[in-house]
């Protein structure tokens, strides 16, 4: 399924890049996400507790930001495995400044299979998107907070 918006954030493009990249961030910001143990430069092995109606259970796998380019934008791979499934993430986040602060985009898929792909894609495509919204308005809260530090 594809994965595709924009959100406006009122923090400096430095500060978002952060936000959005950094382990302590991210545990804070996205949805569910329990752990990240460092592994190598910029991966991390993940635990992710979701309680999402078909998609509620413990998921383990890998997080990779590829690619960095500070502050401008990187590269997210994400695999996981769960309660018979599995998810795999492929994103590209960009950065921009603008005049409220800073343009996030980011554009990528998701391919679900075991029982994740028997639920459909309207619903799957339904709660990655209400997870998304929520960790980019949690990423949004964090940097607005830093950039007034």
């Amino acid at each position: 399924m594809q994965l595709k918006n924009q959100v406006t954030m009122a923090a400096p493009p430095d500060v978002v890049y952060q936000a959005l990249t950094t382990p302590e961030s991210l545990v804070e910001t996205m949805p569910g996400l329990k752990q990240l143990t460092p592994v190598g430069p910029g991966k991390y092995d993940a635990v992710l507790e979701l309680g999402i109606s078909a998609v509620r259970g413990r998921y383990a796998g890998t997080m990779e930001i590829r690619d960095p380019d500070p502050p401008k934008g990187y590269r997210l791979e994400m695999d996981g495995k769960g309660p018979g499934a599995f998810v795999h993430v492929g994103l590209t986040v960009a950065i921009a400044p603008s005049d409220a602060g800073s343009l996030v985009q980011y554009e990528g898929e998701a391919q679900v299979g075991g029982t994740l792909a028997g639920i459909g894609q309207r619903v799957m495509g339904g709660v990655s998107q209400m997870l998304l919204t929520q960790f980019f308005q949690a990423v949004g809260r964090a940097a607005e907070r830093r950039a007034q530090e």
